[in-house]
């Protein structure tokens, strides 16, 4: 089995037209694209434009309350083609349970789990941030995934160097996102990226490994894919001055994976 992942935030109040024309030539028969600051009228668009098999949205499991301000209108899109959503819930445990969506996908007469989540800012929330961390690594303790995809905020300092990998200080000196993205992860699954430069022989010494993301002007690779072992990446690419040109303020991730 043969599977593309794009994950992509795609800012929330981007030209979605460009955009959806930018996930048309991204995607493949069989693709789960994962994107992060949808609003319900870009969804909307984006389900009529590109027509997936499949579509998941956080907003319709939870809607924003009418107090509750615009923090609370962005959620994360799942959208498949060629496969089908048989189940779609969020994790309820995290502080914005609207920015993680978990997805069981069947493809092939096989069942694929995925996380699409949304990090809180350091900037806004600090402790908030460091918080559904840890709740995060506690489902994804518990549970079985394929894939996971991001905009984490993080990290600081990247490296293919495991230890020297440095995480944003949100009140607990990057303690709980190295639960996910470092050393002390909670789970199993593999960094994509580092995964297909390992493969491929390639030699990157400089922090990032890939742009993002610009914050304050300083390039970051904030946008991931992670994958369960039983996967193997075939390709993968960060596509930043397309996606900037399409109105995000991320790159678009695009990985190409096989079934070992």
């Amino acid at each position: 089995m043969k599977i593309r992942i794009v994950q992509w935030n795609i800012r929330i109040n981007c030209d979605v037209d460009a955009i959806s024309e930018r996930i048309r030539t991204a995607k493949k028969n069989s693709s789960i694209v994962h994107l992060q600051e949808v609003s319900e009228s870009a969804f909307e668009i984006l389900c009529k434009k590109l027509d997936p098999d499949g579509c998941a949205f956080s907003l319709i499991h939870r809607p924003p309350g009418r107090n509750e301000g615009k923090n609370r209108k962005m959620g994360v899109a799942t959208l498949t083609f060629g496969s089908e959503i048989v189940d779609e819930f969020l994790i309820e445990r995290s502080i914005f349970p609207e920015r993680a969506l978990v997805t069981e996908i069947e493809i092939d007469n096989a069942k694929v789990r995925t996380l699409n989540f949304h990090s809180l800012t350091g900037v806004d929330y600090k402790k908030a941030k460091s918080s559904n961390f840890a709740s995060i690594a506690d489902f994804l303790e518990s549970d079985d995934l394929d894939f996971m995809c991001c905009d984490a905020n993080e990290p600081k300092v990247d490296s293919m160097l495991e230890t020297e990998v440095e995480f944003f200080d949100n009140r607990d000196k990057g303690r709980c996102a190295a639960m996910i993205f470092g050393s002390n992860s909670r789970h199993a699954l593999l960094d994509s990226y580092k995964t297909h430069l390992q493969a491929v022989g390639a030699e990157v010494k400089a922090s990032p490994l890939a742009t993002s993301y610009l914050a304050a002007g300083q390039p970051r690779r904030y946008d991931h894919i992670f994958h369960a072992p039983r996967w193997k990446v075939i390709a993968m690419s960060y596509d930043y001055d397309s996606a900037i040109k399409a109105s995000s303020d991320h790159a678009i991730v695009i990985a190409d994976f096989c079934h070992l």
